[in-house]
């Protein structure tokens, strides 16, 4: 049976290694990323051995790859600097990946400013009209 600390603990260990990849990224990676890159989220195992971590890159879906295997290139000097910073047992090996969510959400919100554009441009003017009455 699952504890329930045990998911408190995982998810705290997610945001803290989250917020030290990204301090990482602003402090020590001495190689120029290319676009702006953020660590979007940070998932991980019960044992806490490993962790997916999810970056978003602003840029093009070539900039995010890029930054994804520039990273996981560097993925040793990171878990090095997490365990330095969080002082952990074990260190989790890190596997970086490129994360779509913050696209899907873009596209959405072009999608349904699109619509809304298009609505409002089909909507009869009959305010003005009545107006002139």
């Amino acid at each position: 049976m699952k504890n329930v600390g045990d998911g408190r603990r995982v998810a705290q260990v997610e945001r803290q290694i989250q917020a030290t990849i990204a301090q990482f990224l602003i402090k020590g990676f001495k190689m120029p990323l290319p676009g702006l890159v953020t660590v979007a989220s940070v998932k991980m195992p019960a044992d806490l051995r490993a962790a997916k971590v999810y970056i978003s890159v602003l840029g093009s879906e070539e900039a995010q790859n890029e930054a994804v295997e520039l990273l996981q290139e560097r993925a040793f000097e990171i878990q090095n600097y997490i365990g330095k910073e969080l002082k952990m047992r074990y260190c989790p090996k890190l596997k970086f990946y490129a994360d779509h969510a913050t696209e899907q959400v873009l596209k959405v919100e072009r999608i349904i400013s699109d619509l809304e554009a298009e609505r409002k441009a089909k909507e009869p003017k009959n305010e003005s009209e009545s107006d002139d009455e």
